[in-house]
């Protein structure tokens, strides 16, 4: 099977057809991620029967303390993230991105058809388990050429951050304030892209080429030669196959690869805000301006990480990740002096956009492409896998610090409190601990390149 798909003649522009189904996908990865909290309000008052429609009732807090554990709670199907993403260093890439692409859209629609909280959380729940495995970003980072992973990565992004706006127009063209179950429409044009484009993937799009090279490698092996090697490896500790358990061992005893666990474990406490910004701004102005507001956030957020892709680059990825997290502070500092100041939608959606451009393009690179740029082929996508759940794991801190301090402090507050001392912290051992990996060849990193 593997030779066919290698064989495979590859039709002219090749690269910019796969670039731009893939950026499709990173589309509807970045639309389903953002749904959740832009549709939140909404939801809420339609499901809980909140009358009053206001996010500052009695009721809405109580709706809120009902949905918020569910959404900590979930972070528990990340445990399973790593199994499921470690079956692409052994199957494919391509399987996986078309079954990662129709799972947002079967999530989106479970949560559109939702009649009831329970079925409204279990469309939540597959919704983010789904959104995290980011097999398009592995697979720009395979078929993309070595000097410009980051640009095209971030490239591919941005284009999907400024198409988050949809939302903002969607909600434009259908929320009312006077039908209550109007959210539902909001849903409908991404759950029928989502499920088109994951199919057309697995027709259209070739596995990639560093797959390809490494899992042929590896089954033209005889058995004898397999267990020489694994033996070998086991020895010397350098054991390059993919598994969770493997990928496991490997983050622990790789000093690179631990202190980007530790790093991206502080930093992510940081990321609960994304969840309750709608609500934040729902408090501060009407439905008509939250949607001005966002449709404005996107194209900043999308600007902001198209300019890291290239700066990072450029300057590499440690100095980049500073930049990052201080626009990510000063966006949301502004943002919330926006919301209360009454600056209006269009402040408000500026300065978000921009602190989450920066916090989820650092996000990225700590999660993403610097684990990606550390770890062997024949384990990269075990390892990303298995450390984006540890890593996550630090969202527990910030999403519990906020659940319970959230009934005695305003939610804005709580958004600087959190934030400024963790992503502090983030920083610190990132740039004091972690070796830069902006120039390494993909293809030659072995177990023992950052030992």
């Amino acid at each position: 099977r593997l030779d066919r798909e290698a064989a495979r003649p590859q039709f002219a522009h090749y690269l910019l057809f796969v670039m731009v189904v893939l950026t499709v996908i990173y589309i509807v990865d970045e639309i389903t991620s953002n749904m959740n909290a832009a549709m939140q309000p909404y939801v809420l008052f339609d499901l809980f029967s909140i009358t009053s429609r206001s996010v500052n009732s009695p009721e809405y807090t109580g709706a809120i303390n009902t949905v918020a554990p569910w959404q900590v709670a979930s972070n528990l199907f990340l445990i399973i993230s790593p199994f499921y993403k470690a079956l692409s260093d052994k199957y494919g890439r391509r399987l996986f991105l078309m079954i990662n692409t129709i799972g947002m859209g079967v999530g989106m629609l479970i949560v559109m058809t939702s009649q009831s909280v329970v079925q409204y959380i279990l469309g939540m729940l597959a919704m983010m388990f789904f959104t995290p495995n980011d097999m398009q970003v592995l697979y720009i980072m395979e078929t993309a050429p070595k000097a410009k992973r980051a640009t095209y990565s971030f490239v591919a992004k941005g284009i999907a951050l400024i198409s988050v706006s949809l939302i903002g127009v969607l909600s434009r063209a259908f929320l009312r304030e006077d039908v209550p179950g109007s959210w539902r429409m909001v849903y409908l044009i991404p759950v029928v892209v989502a499920i088109v484009i994951g199919l057309m993937s697995y027709f259209l799009v070739r596995e990639t080429p560093v797959f390809l090279q490494q899992r042929r490698a590896f089954l033209s092996l005889s058995p004898e030669e397999r267990l020489a090697r694994a033996e070998a490896d086991r020895k010397s500790g350098a054991a390059e196959e993919g598994g969770v358990f493997r990928a496991l061992k490997f983050i622990f005893t790789n000093r690179q690869l631990r202190w980007i666990l530790i790093a991206g474990f502080l930093f992510f406490a940081t990321t609960f805000y994304t969840s309750y910004y709608a609500t934040v701004l729902e408090g501060a102005m009407s439905t008509e301006l939250v949607a001005v507001a966002l449709i404005v956030y996107p194209f900043f957020n999308g600007l902001v990480t198209i300019a890291s892709g290239f700066f990072s680059d450029r300057m590499g990825r440690k100095k980049v990740c500073v930049l990052l997290g201080g626009l990510a502070l000063v966006g949301l500092g502004l943002f919330v002096a926006a919301c209360r100041l009454g600056w209006g939608p269009v402040a408000a959606g500026i300065a978000y956009g921009c602190s989450i451009g920066g916090l989820w393009s650092m996000s990225d690179t700590i999660i993403l492409t610097m684990p990606a740029e550390s770890s062997p082929s024949g384990m990269r996508s075990s390892v990303m896998g298995t450390i984006s759940v540890l890593i996550g794991a630090g969202m527990f801190i910030g999403q519990i610090l906020f659940i319970v301090l959230q009934n005695f402090l305003p939610m804005d507050v709580l958004f600087l409190l959190i934030c400024l001392p963790f992503m502090a912290l983030s920083l610190l051992v990132l740039l004091t601990k972690v070796k830069e990996t902006k120039d390494v060849d993909l293809d030659s990193i072995t177990a023992d390149t950052y030992r």
